[in-house]
């Protein structure tokens, strides 16, 4: 660290006495501390509480930073760790003023509590974060009976009744003289305060944080907001940048956030894991020259954030087209493309691709994904490949680009061809897989039904069923056992219904008469049949296959467009 870190041992009570202010930064929870730890900090001081034998309880470490604030008024520290603790005992410090005596309720909260004669805003000597200010200063500026079920009014209301009707270790009524100066002599922490010259960000990964620890998107928010001053007046610059690009980012993704920073530091090609999002994004920041630059970053984190939440609730999307590439991705689940997706939506951000290119980019790696999933390569290669195109992205012709970069790869890297696809299509076992069932409701939706059937609700169905009874056996033959280990899970055997249950394994000509109010085009070929074999399965795989070799067209030597939507 820049400057010498000092630690020693002091009473607590020195955090309240002298002209200064504690604050806890915005960044920071709001108080959590309940009953038990309450009940636990009011155990340890009744150890001490007797005065012949009084020794010291220590507390743990308190970290504190010199405030960046405008220089006027009384000198300010940020508590960068020990909040709870501090925050507790200036609730129990405010108890006692209201339980005690008459002078040593004046000396409470004439020494401890405030400074006087000050401006309202250096009136305070603690002040927490800015979700717990108001109710902590009617508290200890006595301006309102704290009534309500906060936290902090209850941690209040359970020192006053310990106050009032609790007993010593004897057995004895409290003395309230005698807990102030518990408060006073006995209760320790270690002292931790950095200099000016002083890394704070390093205490963030190095302290064992109390209770939950921090996430790495607290660590980076924590990061970004102590570049700026803080000011305890509304209007400083931390809640500036707090409410005008942190606030609206954590609303927008909630629990989304940690994995939106990574993806974010991922977006130029650089692999970050989740444990590295912190990192990745201080080494991004810290070469930037002052505010401004800073200020700057976030603003485009902010605007990339809105980008983010459309991939993860394409409703949001405006273009039509666009939107429903996106809810394709979606509902794969390509957590691997996301970078690749904020390139892409910033190019149309900035006016460089249209929503057209847009789609057809989004539909290239849809059928990337598709085809490489129905012929079974491994997935292990996807997070290299889309790091490498978000890498390498283009300034024009995005969609040749992408077409063109995904065709290049061999072996776990490949695009699968016509052949290929064809060949684990119509054979290869499919059920079972992530992709089976999108598969189905993407041909099913490419006939274009004028009023498509509601498949919300609807199951995978094997026409021949997963168990041969013994009607199946004599319809398929004296091969019956080697066609159901064949076929069974393959394309040409699956469909949709919103009747899995009733089908079951009925004899064929049956499931013809429970679908014949079939909405779902793809069983309406299955009416015609007279029967249902492997002939017909392998039949019906290759129009299955004709129709997915259009909505997933391949690599670029194979490709080939035709009108199924």
């Amino acid at each position: 660290m820049g400057g010498i870190l000092e630690a020693s041992p002091a009473n607590v009570i020195q955090y309240f006495n002298g002209e200064k202010q504690n604050l806890i930064p915005l960044f920071q929870r709001p108080y959590s501390w309940a009953k038990t730890n309450w009940q636990t900090l009011w155990d340890d001081m009744l150890v001490q509480y007797d005065g012949e034998d009084r020794t010291s309880h220590f507390m743990g470490a308190i970290v504190s930073v010199p405030a960046r604030s405008v220089p006027v008024g009384v000198s300010k520290y940020l508590i960068i760790d020990g909040q709870q603790r501090l925050t507790t005992v200036s609730l129990l410090l405010a108890a006692l003023r209201d339980s005690i005596d008459e002078n040593n309720s004046a000396r409470i909260q004439e020494v401890y509590l405030t400074n006087r004669f000050r401006e309202p805003d250096d009136t305070l000597k603690f002040v927490p974060t800015q979700a717990d200010r108001d109710r902590y200063a009617s508290i200890v500026l006595r301006r309102k009976d704290p009534s309500d079920d906060s936290l902090m009014s209850e941690a209040y209301r359970f020192f006053r009744h310990k106050l009032a009707n609790g007993t010593d270790l004897n057995g004895d009524p409290i003395d309230c003289a005698k807990v102030l100066a518990t408060v006073e002599h006995s209760l320790q922490v270690v002292m931790i305060n950095l200099g000016e010259t002083d890394d704070p960000y390093l205490i963030f990964e190095s302290l064992n944080f109390k209770g939950q620890p921090l996430t790495q998107a607290d660590l980076v928010r924590n990061y970004i907001l102590m570049r700026f001053n803080h000011s305890i007046s509304t209007g400083g610059e931390q809640e500036r940048i707090f409410e005008n690009y942190w606030a609206p980012m954590e609303r927008r993704l909630g629990s989304n956030l940690t994995e939106f920073l990574r993806h974010y530091a991922m977006k130029d090609g650089e692999n970050v894991y989740q444990t590295g999002i912190y990192t990745a994004t201080k080494s991004r920041l810290k070469d930037l020259s002052g505010p401004e630059d800073v200020e700057s970053e976030v603003a485009r984190m902010n605007e990339f954030s809105r980008m983010y939440s459309t991939i993860l609730e394409p409703d949001g999307e405006q273009s039509p087209i666009v939107r429903k590439r996106m809810t394709n991705i979606k509902h794969l689940d390509i957590g691997t493309s996301y970078p690749l997706l904020l390139r892409l939506l910033d190019a149309r951000r900035a006016g460089a691709i249209s929503n057209d290119e847009l789609a057809e980019c989004l539909s290239l790696v849809e059928a990337f994904v598709i085809r490489r999933s129905i012929c079974q390569v491994p997935t292990n290669a996807l997070n290299k490949l889309f790091l490498l195109w978000a890498k390498q992205f283009p300034t024009e012709n995005y969609v040749a680009w992408l077409h063109s970069s995904m065709s290049t790869g061999q072996g776990g890297r490949r695009f699968p061809s016509d052949g290929e696809f064809r060949n684990s299509f119509v054979n290869d076992p499919q059920y079972g897989r992530g992709s089976t069932r999108f598969v189905l409701l993407r041909l099913e939706e490419s006939f274009g039904h004028r009023e498509p059937a509601d498949l919300k609700k609807a199951t995978i169905e094997h026409i021949m069923p997963q168990t041969l009874s013994e009607r199946w056996q004599q319809e398929l033959g004296s091969t019956a056992s080697e066609v159901h280990q064949r076929r069974l899970g393959s394309f040409g055997n699956l469909t949709l219904t919103g009747s899995n249950s009733e089908l079951s394994n009925l004899p064929f000509d049956e499931k013809k008469v429970r679908l014949e109010n079939t909405h779902i085009e793809l069983n309406r070929g299955l009416l015609k049949l007279e029967k249902w074999g492997e002939a017909e399965i392998q039949a019906r795989a290759n129009e299955m296959f004709e129709r997915a070799a259009h909505l997933w067209p391949g690599p670029v030597v194979t490709q080939t467009r035709g009108n199924f939507g």
